[in-house]
């Protein structure tokens, strides 16, 4: 999971000209991003917690 997975389903979807799987791949894109984003937090966590 990580930024580049996101912005390749965002690129496809802009791309996309059925409706669904443009649907289906920002919907994959928006879960990579959550995904991304939480083990990001959860790494500054860590930092801050041994600083």
């Amino acid at each position: 999971m990580s930024l580049s997975s996101a912005k390749n389903y965002a690129l496809r979807a802009g791309r996309s000209q059925d409706e669904k799987e443009a649907i289906e791949l920002l919907s994959k894109a928006i879960l990579e991003l959550a995904t991304s984003m939480e083990a990001t937090d959860a790494k500054i966590k860590k930092i801050n917690k041994s600083t």
